[in-house]
């Protein structure tokens, strides 16, 4: 997993993401007439837009992390990614590559939703900081479960919460 955003697995030594940095840009306000499929975009691409960020903030100064992540990411998933993303920094590892959603389904609930997905992390894992060597890479098939919470002052979707229950998919 990628420990910030990546841990590894114990037994394989495969990485599979599990606080991610996305730096795609979230998405926008959605009015109260807006369709259920307006919707379902919208909470995906927010999903995707966290997993970009993950990759990415970690080469930016230490200081804009959590502005960058919390455009993204809300408690308690935010504090979780800047806690991992500060280990890997202190233990000299970077995270490379990126990740590709294959979102199985999404489940609106109001202001929540919860996405199920079969992300292919096999082009991501963490490397040597110095070096850029990498040190682990992530599997193709890694069922991913994440909680989205719909901010009320802006609208946008932003990840809470992101688990790895482990199997394939």
């Amino acid at each position: 997993m990628v420990l910030l955003m990546v841990s590894c697995s114990a037994d394989t030594g495969q990485v599979s993401p599990s606080s991610p940095n996305l730096s795609a840009p979230s998405a926008p306000p959605q009015s109260a007439s807006s369709s259920g499929q307006d919707e379902r975009a919208a909470v995906e691409s927010a999903y995707s837009a966290f997993w970009s960020r993950t990759l990415r903030t970690d080469d930016e100064p230490e200081e804009t992390w959590r502005a960058a992540m919390a455009a993204v990411a809300v408690d308690p998933q935010l504090t979780t990614t800047l806690n991992a993303m500060r280990r890997q920094k202190q233990a000299g590892i970077n995270v490379y590559g990126d990740v590709t959603a294959r979102i199985q389904s999404v489940r609106i609930d109001g202001a929540s939703a919860m996405v199920s997905d079969c992300q292919d992390a096999s082009r991501t894992g963490q490397a040597d900081a110095a070096t850029g060597d990498p040190k682990t890479v992530g599997v193709s098939r890694n069922p991913v479960s994440a909680d989205l919470r719909r901010d009320s002052t802006d609208g946008r979707w932003r990840v809470a919460k992101v688990a790895f229950p482990g199997g394939t998919c």
